[in-house]
């Protein structure tokens, strides 16, 4: 286990409740340029939902943290997460998508959906709704969660999904394919520990065709197709013909 992974764990607080968050006011960087790293970290693990599950042994894992130049540790874990992704663009982040690639072992649901929607931007801020509509057991379910971007640098854009089993939120690693209207066309969510991961796109034709081997290339290279984290599980690709079939919120656009 690599030094950066066991300190990014420790991150996640460990503490007693059940509900989630919102973004901590202590912890949010200030918006804008050269955000210390180690503060947009800080900031993930302060809007994780909390848990009383002690995995680790804290005292130890403190000590290591201790132990070690902490700012070079997250520089190098934070390019490794990011090295692809540019300053985003979040109103181009807006709308509706569709979940082509999932890690199942944690999201039982097929043939997901999710509709982002902006509620308030600025320059270097931005607050916007999650909305997630899946089929599970002949049923759909719903998730509802939200997001935040509190800078431009990619690691300073959160998502939660409220999924039951998604402790902590997600961040874009990869965005591509602009469309004619310079909307993103696929983008790629993941964790600092690279599990789970989703990948959505816009259109599931058009990412079968064209970004399909371009993902997979990407999450097999990097570590998100089968991380340490996700014992030994990979990445689904999801069957989007199935998903026509079963799935009538795909022929609804209005939903």
């Amino acid at each position: 286990m690599t030094i950066s992974f066991v300190i990014l764990l420790l991150l996640i607080p460990l503490v007693d409740t059940s509900t989630v968050r919102p973004f901590t006011s202590s912890a949010i960087p200030i918006p804008g340029r050269n955000v210390p790293i180690m503060r947009l970290f800080e900031n993930y693990a302060a809007s994780c939902r909390p848990t009383n599950k002690r995995d680790f042994n804290m005292d130890q894992l403190a000590n290591l943290l201790q132990s070690f130049q902490m700012d070079e540790v997250a520089t190098k874990q934070y390019n490794s997460l990011f090295f692809s992704m540019a300053d985003m663009q979040i109103e181009k982040f807006m709308g509706k998508w569709y979940t082509v690639v999932d890690s199942k072992e944690v999201h039982k649901e097929d043939c997901g959906i999710f509709y982002f929607d902006m509620v308030l931007q600025t320059p270097y801020t931005a607050t916007f709704t999650s909305k997630q509509y899946a089929f599970l057991n002949n049923d759909v379910v719903t998730n509802e969660g939200y997001g935040s971007m509190v800078g431009p640098e990619p690691g300073a854009v959160l998502i939660t999904t409220g999924h039951e089993r998604d402790q902590c939120p997600f961040f874009p690693v990869r965005i591509g394919g602009l469309n004619d209207e310079g909307e993103y066309q696929y983008m790629i969510l993941s964790t600092p520990l690279k599990y789970p991961t989703m990948v959505l796109t816009r259109d599931m034709e058009q990412f079968e065709t064209k970004w399909k081997r371009e993902v997979y290339d990407f999450v097999e290279k990097n570590g998100f197709m089968s991380p340490m984290a996700a014992l030994n599980t990979r990445l689904h690709f999801t069957d989007t013909d199935v998903c026509r079939k079963v799935n009538k919120l795909y022929e609804n656009g209005n939903v």
